[in-house]
């Protein structure tokens, strides 16, 4: 078993000023919080504007971006919209599928599509960024079936993607963490081969929340919340589980969370390369064109990702 770990934590450092003035920014704006009234509508064109105002996208070099249809999953009624991602330049390191953040409530392809053009240029991957069904209009388990579904597509489709030759991996943040650590569960339990598994930030336990976590869970939630593929963190055993990366900071209101899902993950043995980053809150990832630090912790992550994708 390998551990990686940084000593970023010996000292509790002040958040990034840059980040600070963002939460100024916001509430001097008088906004609400992106899920204050319960309504997906209202919270996803409160979500385009607030990034749009306080975060705006990096410009980044991008490779070619296709857009697809994946094969709907049982029930669904829809195809799963995606994109491939593919680097700017150079041969594909392999394929991470990349489920998108925003509490299962807000987020699409478009808001995180600099998130995949990252991704494919700095690890090399071919991206698969996959636009799951959205709460309260599709409540748990929508999302993780549509998050499952693109994973076994991809796994039958590597060719197409970042080379069958070539390792797999997911990944995703906040939200879309949560799905990809419950992915990683499903692959490891259905004989899919993952070379990594990318967290970012991820909820990995969702009993007792009361943010969107109740939006996504819909009527009886707190049952629903014991559910592995709600709640990673509830599985009864993670041995065997895919190499994860964990990224995260202490003013992240899922820090905890990230914690007690690393601790499990060491004291069963699953490779972690665990990153602490002193001065970021949760969203660092989206913050990189305001941030300095963001955009270093952005780049580690990335770098991480590909020494597993080549090791």
């Amino acid at each position: 078993m390998t551990q990686v770990s940084n000593d970023l934590m010996s000292t509790r450092a002040p958040l990034d000023p840059a980040l600070a003035e963002i939460d100024r920014r916001w509430k001097e704006s008088g906004v609400p919080d992106l899920y204050a009234g319960g309504s997906g509508p209202v919270s996803r064109e409160r979500a385009i504007n607030i990034r749009a105002f306080l975060y705006p996208k990096p410009k980044l070099p991008q490779g070619t971006i296709e857009a697809i249809e994946l094969p709907a999953p049982p029930g669904s009624g829809r195809p799963i919209p995606a994109r491939i991602v593919r680097p700017v330049s150079g041969e594909p390191t392999g394929t991470l599928v990349y489920y998108h953040g925003g509490g299962w409530v807000v987020g699409d392809l478009d808001s995180h599509e600099a998130h995949a053009i990252r991704l494919a240029n700095e690890a090399g991957v071919v991206v698969l960024n996959v636009d799951y069904r959205l709460a309260p209009e599709h409540p748990f388990p929508a999302a993780i079936d549509d998050a499952e579904a693109a994973l076994v597509w991809a796994a039958a489709n590597l060719a197409r993607l970042g080379g069958a030759d070539k390792p797999l991996a997911v990944g995703g943040d906040s939200a879309g963490g949560n799905l990809a650590a419950a992915v990683g569960l499903y692959a490891r339990d259905r004989g899919i081969a993952l070379a990594a598994q990318l967290l970012i930030y991820a909820a990995t336990d969702l009993a007792g929340k009361p943010g969107p976590e109740r939006m996504y869970l819909g009527d009886d939630a707190e049952r629903k919340a014991s559910d592995p593929r709600a709640s990673p963190l509830r599985a009864a055993t993670l041995r065997g589980l895919a190499p994860v990366i964990i990224g995260v900071g202490p003013y992240d209101f899922l820090y905890r969370d990230n914690l007690a899902y690393a601790k499990r993950l060491r004291e069963e043995g699953v490779t972690l390369v665990m990153r602490e980053f002193p001065t970021l809150n949760h969203g660092f990832f989206s913050y990189t064109a305001v941030s300095q630090d963001s955009l270093a912790a952005a780049l580690q992550l990335c770098a991480d990702l590909r020494a597993l994708m080549t090791s």
